[in-house]
């Protein structure tokens, strides 16, 4: 257990130097925050974590986040340890397994913050910082005793710095998940506006990896249904060409044709309807 471990190692500490452990979180957990939204909520996480470090007897740690508090506190920039850095606090080897995704992760929290997360999610992305810190602490080595045996605490910081994280980069938007092309009266030619809705397909196509696209054809009701058929049919093939010119490939794309039937616009029969003369592209995941 954690407690143990980090009972045993510092009973083997000097007591001259135990005495000199573990003031910081006193001298800091009543200090006013001068800074931002985001300061004040990293001074809330290093306290608390600085009071969780100090509860079991691990004064150095508890330091260390003490002190990363009261830079918060004072509006100075605090950005998360680096793993495995001799200059910084925890003093130890982060192991091999857990470093690509640490190094990884840190990137990412950087990036975050360069985007401006720390204005627009204060609270979550002090949150990412806090926890980030707890995983490096947890599952670094301090002197003889490997801090990486403590999987429980190291997974709860771990986990809790990708969730934080996932906050402060949202999913981006889904795709169009279909396109309208439309068509003149009894004609299967592409327009250039139609060219056009063809371009942003292919792009959207392109910049999503879709693999599966159908391209599905109408006709309005202005001539007679078995004519509208072939016609309806062919505004399909018109579309797979179109795309196909644009980049994407043909083995890629479904062909369908509905006539007139299925109308985006529900009219008499006879009438002509711009909108029913038409091609759906659609994308499918």
């Amino acid at each position: 257990m954690k407690l143990n471990i980090k009972s045993a190692m510092f009973a083997l500490v000097p007591l001259a130097l135990a005495a000199c452990a573990g003031t910081e979180l006193g001298e800091t957990r009543g200090m006013q925050v001068s800074g931002s939204a985001f300061d004040k909520a990293l001074f809330e996480g290093y306290i608390d974590r600085s009071q969780f470090e100090y509860g079991i007897g691990n004064y150095s740690s508890s330091d260390a986040f003490a002190l990363k508090a009261r830079a918060a506190a004072n509006g100075e920039t605090v950005l998360p340890w680096t793993p495995n850095d001799p200059n910084s606090h925890p003093p130890g080897t982060v192991p091999e397994d857990e470093l690509a995704s640490m190094l990884d992760g840190r990137e990412k929290l950087l990036a975050a913050f360069a985007d401006g997360a720390r204005d627009r999610f204060p609270a979550d992305a002090a949150s990412a910082q806090v926890h980030y810190d707890c995983w490096i602490e947890e599952q670094s080595y301090m002197g003889d005793f490997a801090e990486s045996n403590q999987p429980e605490e190291a997974a709860k910081c771990r986990d809790g710095f990708w969730d934080a994280l996932a906050k402060l980069t949202p999913a981006p938007p889904p795709p169009p998940s279909n396109f309208l092309v439309f068509f003149n009266w009894d004609s299967s030619s592409i327009t250039e506006a139609a060219r056009q809705v063809i371009a942003q397909a292919a792009e959207a196509i392109r910049n999503n990896r879709i693999t599966r696209i159908l391209a599905v054809g109408h006709a309005d009701k202005s001539g007679p249904a078995s004519y509208n058929v072939g016609l309806s049919e062919r505004r399909a093939e018109a579309v797979e060409g179109a795309l196909a010119a644009q980049g994407v490939p043909a083995g890629n794309v479904d062909v369908e044709w509905r006539g007139e039937a299925d109308p985006l616009v529900a009219t008499p029969d006879g009438v002509r309807e711009p909108q029913n003369r038409r091609v759906e592209i659609i994308l499918q995941p």
